[in-house]
């Protein structure tokens, strides 16, 4: 099966929502005060890994994005993170990474910790 050219992974700090196939121009609707999405795309041999939140209402929080990489010559694992400061119906890139590769070499996982919650989302190419 060929991995599609879009996987992302939408994050609401309440539940986990994913999709295959498609890349989120926008959150789905949600009552959370933030909604994360993680997406993976691919151009000319590079994957660009790409974290963003959205606000409904003011929030603070943390975001660890890990990203393990395959190659012949083993697995490589980059992991970044930070604090971040949404105010109301603001977007934000928490991080974006580019990688030389193919996105069926790479899985990534973006953990949000926001208003006492922490969930997990991923982005696993088939």
């Amino acid at each position: 099966m060929t991995a599609s050219p879009h996987i992302a992974a939408a994050l609401v700090v309440a539940g986990v929502a994913t999709g295959a196939g498609l890349a989120l121009s926008s959150p789905p609707p949600s009552p959370e005060p933030l909604v994360c999405e993680l997406t993976l795309t691919e151009a000319r041999r590079q994957v660009t890994v790409t974290a963003e939140a959205h606000a409904r209402r003011p929030v603070q929080g943390t975001y660890v994005l890990e990203i393990d990489q395959r190659s012949a010559g083993g697995t490589s694992t980059i992991r970044q993170g930070g604090d971040f400061d949404l105010s109301a119906h603001e977007a934000a890139i928490l991080a974006t990474t580019r990688l030389s590769g193919r996105k069926r070499d790479v899985d990534a996982r973006l953990t949000v910790t926001a208003n006492g919650q922490t969930r997990t989302c991923s982005a696993i190419t088939l």
